[in-house]
């Protein structure tokens, strides 16, 4: 047993090296020289890559081996999506070397922390029991209204050309700021919940409209407000989906690897057949290398300047906390936006622990962790009984939604408290049976 485990963590660390090799080589040829402009740098030094290759690789020592539990897929997309990039991007932008800031230990040590998360057994928590199709019928009407609401709002619309994109999120932010009161927080939490949700029951139920449900609306919000994450969801999802059911809802994780590394490989050759760079563009800079470009920016300049202490969120204002004496304009990712990136109306908003730093420091980075864990593990609680279809992917899009944004702006916003109201409220299968026995008729 202690062999076979051992041997798989050395397998584990071969497919982890080619990926940093190819993540780094891609960062160096592909992104750096065609998005300098936008502040990706890359500075060629045999001591920063290896201090670099050290930290990337270090977590891969600890972290769980397969993806048993709804927590563990979280902790392995945050190591691709925020702590790598913040590491290959953060060293080069910030042109580190040792010694090196303790910002990337307090990193480092929070991927430790977080893959203790398996060890904590998830407890069964009561339920409320409601007959699923009654349950069920009650979200297609959710559905149907939050549409309507939409539709009325935005109108119909077409799907936005890629030069568009910004103009038409500029107009969608003038028109959910106008509508006011949670019509934002609805657009999200469709985006973020139930459209990932029907997606999850479609497939499982082998039910093509409530599919369709769930693929539609996504394609209709990324129409109002052209976020991109929301029309990636679709093929992102699905693949989750793929990969779990073909592994059994346990995959090793070496298989992450082995897929990041053919998603890097196939985009590449998509851009370089087609002599382009917009799959890297809106694929590989989006996505993988922009959280570790805004993590270097947030530390450079919150490391100098006063922390906000959530002085510009609802908390912050409900408990009447006042902004720092030297801030710029109303919010940390605006103040990145207009320093960085000489837009004022750009609100550069960055991943969990990066924004925890700008409000708090390093401790920032320690607190924002252990509610993180605490999350992680209530999710593995309420998931326990359901569908791991279900579990899987209703994770999906609200753990994805931190390597954007702020861990309290995720719970309110991008879907976390839905979603685990959700988990909890939905009949996993023992009980369907049940329900639906006791169903009148």
């Amino acid at each position: 047993m202690i062999w076979k485990i051992a041997r798989s963590r050395v397998v584990l660390f071969v497919w982890g090296g080619i990926y940093f090799v190819l993540f780094l080589w891609t960062y160096a040829r592909h992104i750096a020289p065609y998005f300098g402009h936008q502040g990706f740098v890359y500075l060629p030094s045999a001591t920063r890559n290896i201090c670099i290759g050290l930290f990337v690789m270090l977590p891969l020592l600890w972290m769980p081996l397969r993806i048993t539990r709804p927590s563990v897929l979280a902790l392995w997309i945050l190591y691709f999506l925020v702590y790598t990039p913040a590491i290959v991007v953060g060293f080069h932008v910030l042109e580190l070397e040792f010694p090196f800031p303790r910002f990337f230990v307090w990193l480092c040590a929070s991927m430790l922390f977080l893959s203790f998360l398996p060890l904590l057994p998830p407890i069964r928590f009561p339920r409320v029991v409601i007959p699923r199709k009654y349950l069920l019928w009650g979200l297609v009407g959710i559905w149907v209204w939050g549409y309507g609401l939409f539709l009325k709002a935005f109108g119909l619309r077409h799907i936005p050309a890629l030069p568009d994109i910004y103009q038409v999120r500029l107009m969608a932010r003038t028109i959910v700021s106008s509508e006011g009161g949670l019509f934002g927080y609805l657009l999200r939490w469709f985006a973020n919940v139930f459209n990932p949700f029907f997606m999850a029951l479609g497939i499982r139920k082998s039910c093509i409209l409530i599919l369709a449900m769930g693929i539609v609306g996504q394609v209709l919000i990324f129409s109002f407000d052209a976020t991109k994450s929301t029309l990636m969801s679709i093929p992102y999802l699905l693949a989750l989906y793929i990969v779990f059911k073909w592994k059994k809802w346990s995959p090793p994780a070496v298989f992450l690897f082995q897929g990041a590394i053919a998603l890097f490989l196939g985009a590449l050759l998509v851009d370089s057949i087609f002599h382009s760079y917009l799959v890297r563009m809106y694929l590989l800079r989006r996505v993988f290398y922009v959280p570790g470009l805004l993590t270097a920016f947030y530390y450079d300049y919150f490391s100098v300047h006063s922390q906000w202490q959530w002085a510009h969120t609802l908390v912050g204002r409900y408990l009447d906390l006042v902004p720092p004496e030297d801030a710029l304009i109303n919010a940390p990712g605006f103040i990145i936006g207009a320093v960085y990136f000489h837009k004022a109306e750009g609100n550069a908003n960055a991943n969990l622990w990066a924004d925890a730093f700008a409000n708090f420091g390093e401790v920032g980075i320690v607190l924002v962790t252990l509610v993180l864990f605490f999350l992680l593990w209530l999710y593995d609680s309420l998931s326990r009984d359901q569908e791991r279809s279900t579990a899987f992917l209703l994770m999906g899009m609200p753990v994805f939604a931190l390597t954007n944004t702020s861990l309290l702006t995720a719970l309110l916003t991008h879907g976390w408290i839905p979603a685990l109201l959700l988990l909890w409220i939905w009949p996993p299968p023992r009980r369907e049976r049940i329900s639906a026995r006791n169903t009148p008729k």
